[in-house]
């Protein structure tokens, strides 16, 4: 499973991750999971500036034909994921509120989440994965 960093690393040529970003999704095709709150961390992210597009429905639009085709599928939201997230925040004070939904997904699905942020590895719950393991040259 990934989230929202990888998310931004494949759709941003110029992210000085996205080569990775797309042998990973390339290397894996068919087997990779979004985590359901990226889609919503991106929309804040564009909401608050941080991420800036001209055509915001195109941008969907686009987004939603890219993750077709690189066959990358999502779980529908459950109300087990908000549990875990809270457990999770209450038990790991660092982690962000989006963080800790991506790691529940992984922990309630029982998923590796494959992401930049080192920050998963703390979790002794959840199976932490960094790109380099599938994108090493």
């Amino acid at each position: 499973m990934i989230e929202t960093d990888i998310l931004l690393a494949l759709i941003s040529p110029k992210d000085r991750h996205h080569i990775d970003a797309v042998t990973l999704l390339d290397s894996l095709l068919g087997e990779v999971k979004i985590s359901p709150y990226s889609f919503i961390e991106l929309n804040l992210l564009l909401k608050s500036g941080e991420i800036l597009v001209r055509d915001v429905p195109a941008f969907y639009d686009t987004l939603s034909e890219l993750l077709k085709y690189r066959e990358v599928s999502t779980f529908p939201v459950k109300p087990e994921y908000h549990r875990e997230a809270y457990r999770l925040r209450e038990k790991y004070k660092h982690l962000t509120y989006f963080d800790s939904l991506h790691a529940a997904v992984g922990i309630v699905e029982n998923l590796e989440i494959v992401s930049y942020d080192r920050e998963y590895a703390k979790l002794t719950e959840l199976k932490y994965s960094h790109p380099d393991k599938y994108t090493s040259r």
